[in-house]
């Protein structure tokens, strides 16, 4: 045990919340392995339970905090600074735009932009007739909503107090527990704010091997494709080797020369994939159902929002929706934390608007045109797609979409490309945020050790693992819904806590926080925290 201390304390680790998460996580691990049909089954039963009893949280929850980002954005609190009056933002509107997209929505997209439309014509909403004209008509305005406005309202929500209390009260935690200090005071620093804090671990542990117990499988399937090799668990494990060596180099380079300029890459490639798909495709198709699915989303915003089909019970909301909000959440505060990170210098306003605008404006792109593709292929008859959905799985689905392109040969190596990177771009900035967590101290301009961040990336890849074993939508599904539970009521205690510090901080008159918060004061907040933290 001592030297496990003295790696700590050289290491900059706190173990009062590294060892407890690791602890539980292979405790977990271990036992999916050995039975994963069990564990598989547990899961799938918890989806059932928890969207039907409390689908309707996870709807009024979200839309709350929605209604919340928008008052804050154009209230009096819009323009206040995270940070000094002095602070500039430590990278360009290009990159950090292009950070926060990337951690959000990561290959994600890529596995959905293309099916999740196909998806809503084989069962749709509101009492659509399935395989119509009007479900086919409707397909991608549901695909702007899941990927729009209140995923972004989710994600944003925990950046600004954890900004505010980083950047503008100059603490050196960088953690959520340190941003519930305008609610919970001194006992964040104590055990409920490591419970905290353990809890949020876990929440993004869940989130980002959802998003590789999705993934691994289609990009499995695309190197069966591009290079005649069988499709097997083998091979999706060396998938998975490979994606964990990329994010494994980024997250080691740091934030500026490795994660910066990873997103960077992805951006530029996505918006080439996505211009060759357009410019060869039905482009004036595109056009028109892209203009056609945002009238329907203008139109239907607050009833899509807040639907439960208590009547027909035909299940779509709790099956998609419900799910959807449940992975932002558990995205959320790893995408918080790291938007937190990047964000120095803006104004509340500014984060919320530009995350907004340019965060929604990037999926849908991607659903507007690939999306777009899928709905005309269908519609056409030039591919079955929806049977072939059916009948072999999203991940042949996506392969026979991708073989449709001009040039598919070159199309396919280029996606696979664009797939490795963008889930490195999620993955990386979920190591470097679990290893800000469980680092015991951290400046705003600081970044963890690179022991850490390896640790924790090396961990993503072993969870990503157990959701392949565990195996099927379901079992992924249920991961994200039972571990975001807990970030609903923490969401709760972050707006409080928030909401208690731009109250006290600025009153009723809007003042420049440098008149408020005077350099006691902030000699005082780090040493309430050495106290705390012993």
């Amino acid at each position: 045990m001592t030297i496990i201390k003295k790696i700590a304390v050289s290491k900059n680790i706190d173990l009062q919340i590294f060892l407890p998460a690791m602890i539980v996580i292979i405790g977990l691990m271990v036992p999916i392995s050995i039975s994963p049909e069990s564990a598989g089954e547990i899961a799938g039963n918890l989806i059932g339970i928890i969207t039907k009893q409390l689908g309707w949280l996870y709807l009024m929850g979200a839309f709350m905090l929605f209604a919340l980002m928008l008052w804050l954005a154009f209230g009096r609190y819009g323009m206040v600074r995270l940070g000094r009056e002095s602070d500039t933002p430590d990278y360009s509107k290009f990159s950090w735009l292009a950070m926060m997209f990337c951690a959000g929505m990561g290959s994600s997209i890529m596995n959905w932009a293309f099916i999740e439309p196909l998806y809503f014509m084989q069962g749709p909403a509101l009492g659509i007739e399935a395989g119509s004209s009007k479900a086919a008509e409707w397909a991608v305005m549901y695909s702007f909503f899941h990927w729009g406005l209140i995923p972004y309202a989710i994600y944003l929500m925990p950046a600004l107090p954890i900004a505010y209390m980083v950047y503008v009260k100059r603490c050196n935690l960088f953690r959520i527990s340190e941003a519930c200090v305008g609610f919970l005071g001194n006992k964040a620093y104590g055990p409920i704010g490591k419970i905290i804090d353990i809890l949020v671990i876990f929440s993004i542990l869940g989130g980002t091997a959802t998003t590789l117990g999705l993934s691994v499988p289609v990009l499995s399937a695309l190197f069966s494709e591009a290079f005649g090799v069988a499709d097997s668990f083998a091979l999706q494990v060396v998938a998975l080797v490979l994606w964990t060596a990329i994010f494994t180099w980024s997250v080691y380079r740091g934030l500026s020369k490795g994660i910066q300029i990873l997103s960077q890459i992805n951006t530029v490639l996505a918006l080439v994939l996505i211009a060759v798909v357009f410019v060869t495709g039905p482009t004036l198709f595109i056009l028109d159902l892209t203009t056609n699915s945002l009238g329907l989303l203008a139109n239907n915003f607050l009833q899509i929002s807040l639907s439960t089909d208590p009547i027909e019970k035909g299940g779509y909301p709790q099956a998609w929706t419900t799910f959807y909000w449940a992975w932002w959440l558990a995205y959320a505060p790893m995408v918080g934390l790291f938007v937190a990170r990047i964000s120095k210098g803006r104004t509340v306003r500014e984060l919320i608007l530009n995350g907004f605008a340019y965060g929604s404006l990037g999926s849908w792109i991607f659903f507007a045109v690939w999306g777009g593709y899928s709905v005309h292929t269908e519609t056409s008859g030039v591919l079955q797609l929806s049977s072939i959905l059916s009948e072999s799985g999203l991940p042949t689905t996506i392969v026979s979409i991708v073989k449709s392109q001009p040039f598919s040969y070159f199309f396919i190596l280029s996606f696979i490309v664009l797939f490795l990177i963008f889930t490195a771009t999620t993955m990386d900035s979920a190591a470097y945020v679990l290893a800000s967590v469980s680092s015991k101290n951290l400046a705003g301009n600081e970044e963890p050790t690179r022991f850490n961040r390896i640790a924790w990336a090396l961990v993503l890849g072993a969870a990503a693992v157990a959701m392949l074993l565990m195996g099927g939508l379901k079992a992924v599904q249920s991961a994200s819904i039972v571990l975001a539970l807990p970030m609903l009521f923490l969401m709760a205690v972050l707006v409080r806590s928030f909401m208690q510090m731009l109250k006290e901080d600025h009153g009723l008159r809007l003042e420049p926080i440098h008149h408020v918060l005077k350099e006691h004061e902030i000699t005082a907040v780090s040493e309430k925290q050495e106290r705390a933290l012993g």
